[in-house]
């Protein structure tokens, strides 16, 4: 069974930009649900984000990626952002975490090498869907790698370079 490979990493690492590129590459992608929730909420005027509801966003986010691993894959498949993610944002705020995610069978449904963007404060930008400071973006890549080690994931630092490298990096060890 083919599994899903999670880029993930702070806000402003590159992350999306790496993903449109692997997508152009031929590979099958997913965008990232946190950042389309941030949005949604933002237009409806709601405030289920990491900044607002923070309970209500991980649901959201939550129910969101359930569906969307409910999809069949047939091949190397790469998602912005995997569902551990939402324990290192809980983790750095800090929250408590939902036992649905605690309990949630992580390796079934992504490939237990994760690609993790180190913070890049060059690259690094705000907008309305990423307020954070690149301090707390730092924070933010700690808590990254402590929850993808506790969860048994391989975690591989993409290099600090151009598209073209990282996706070669990624493709060295898939």
């Amino acid at each position: 069974m083919n599994k899903r490979y999670i880029i993930t990493g702070a806000p402003g690492t590159g992350k999306t930009s790496l993903i449109t590129k692997l997508q152009k590459n031929g590979y099958p992608c997913y965008e990232e649900i946190s950042r389309k929730i941030i949005k949604e909420q933002q237009q409806i005027g709601k405030n289920k984000t990491p900044w607002g509801d923070l309970s209500g966003f991980v649901d959201l986010v939550y129910q969101q990626t359930i569906r969307e691993l409910q999809n069949p894959i047939d091949q190397y498949t790469f998602v912005d952002r995997g569902l551990p993610d939402t324990i290192a944002y809980l983790k750095s705020k800090p929250c408590a975490i939902p036992q649905y995610l605690l309990n949630f069978p992580f390796k079934t449904y992504y490939a237990s090498t994760v690609f993790l963007a180190p913070p890049w404060e060059e690259i690094y930008i705000n907008d309305p869907q990423r307020p954070q400071s690149n301090k707390e973006s730092i924070q933010i890549h700690k808590h990254l790698i402590e929850t993808y080690e506790e969860l048994n994931f391989k975690v591989e630092i993409l290099p600090k370079t151009t598209l073209i490298k990282r996706v070669d990096f990624i493709q060295s060890i898939i």
